[in-house]
């Protein structure tokens, strides 16, 4: 990042009202206190549209805050009641993993007082930033690429076409949504595993064409039976379900990577403590299941009406 000069950084006209209001209320929320100080370093404003910012705030939640004049500090009422949208947990969480994998600088993140936390680092994927360009300007652009893919399936890598028209993650790694010319199909590519971009043409496939990618379809989960009434409890709050029962929406082409993070892909008779939820629309995903049980490398499907599940994957 190029580091703006001072007389440039300083002039920066100061992030909106409402922005600074939403500040006061999370900091409410997830501190009990905040002071004009916090919001003079953070929003680069005067000490007087700091006090500004905080009468304002006590006109529109009234009862949410307090003085205290031995600390000098404004604090959260036993009343408060968040005014904002960004008083969930989900949301605090959230700001606190990419705080604490550096992937926010404290100078951009509400927090201020952070508690210890860590977070579990996976193996990062390496993408070429060149590899990348040239797949998002194909997408645009309405293009097809040269690539030189390893495929696990294969010893060494090889030259093919794909079409790309879509990115999508798995959580873990991103793939690239492609017809691939060579197996005549729609099918995900490992960006990482893509060596070199050697080539690119005009293109007249479509993505548009790529039912399995339009296509979405419910995942339906419910706590397995056997469980305790205390475990059945237990995950129903662990997976907010509603009523026992949980509908995940997805993607047709990407069921197969939530039903293999998810386990589901494993036979139903597991332990209970191994895995406590049942796949309730089992019959419904026969096709999805079986392409998720497949072991790696297996070879593709022999007719282009199960693109959905091809997967250049590990």
């Amino acid at each position: 990042m190029i580091p703006l000069p001072p007389e440039i950084r300083d002039n920066l006209p100061p992030w909106g009202a409402e922005r600074r209001l939403e500040f006061i209320d999370f900091r409410l929320r997830w501190e009990r206190t905040v002071n004009r100080s916090d919001l003079v370093e953070f929003f680069r404003i005067s000490p007087q549209q700091a006090s500004a910012d905080l009468a304002r705030y006590a006109e529109l939640a009234p009862g949410n805050l307090e003085y205290d004049k031995s600390l000098k500090t404004y604090r959260a009422t036993a009343a408060f009641k968040p005014a904002t949208a960004r008083h969930d947990p989900q949301s605090y969480l959230d700001e606190l993993v990419v705080l604490s994998s550096g992937a926010l600088s404290t100078a951009s993140s509400f927090i201020g007082w952070q508690p210890a936390c860590d977070v579990v680092r996976y193996p990062a994927r390496p993408i070429v930033t060149d590899t990348l360009l040239q797949l998002l300007w194909a997408i645009r652009d309405g293009e097809e690429l040269k690539v030189m893919y390893q495929s696990m399936r294969r010893p060494s890598p090889t030259l093919r076409w794909i079409a790309p028209h879509a990115l999508a993650s798995d959580g873990q790694r991103w793939h690239v949504r492609a017809w691939c010319h060579e197996n005549g199909d729609f099918r995900d590519f490992v960006i990482s595993r893509i060596r070199a971009v050697q080539d690119r043409r005009e293109t007249v496939i479509s993505g548009v064409d790529d039912e399995s990618w339009h296509t979405h379809m419910d995942i339906v989960l419910a706590p397995r039976a056997g469980l305790t009434d205390g475990q059945r409890r237990a995950t129903e709050i662990d997976f907010n379900m509603s009523r026992g029962r949980l509908k995940l929406s997805c993607r047709k082409a990407l069921a197969f990577y939530l039903l293999r993070q998810l386990q589901l892909d494993r036979p139903p008779d597991q332990s209970l403590a191994t895995q406590p939820l049942e796949l309730v629309n089992r019959a419904e995903m026969t096709d999805v299941l079986a392409a998720a049980q497949k072991p790696l490398g297996f070879p593709p499907l022999a007719h282009a009406g199960h693109q959905e599940f091809h997967h250049e994957r590990t």
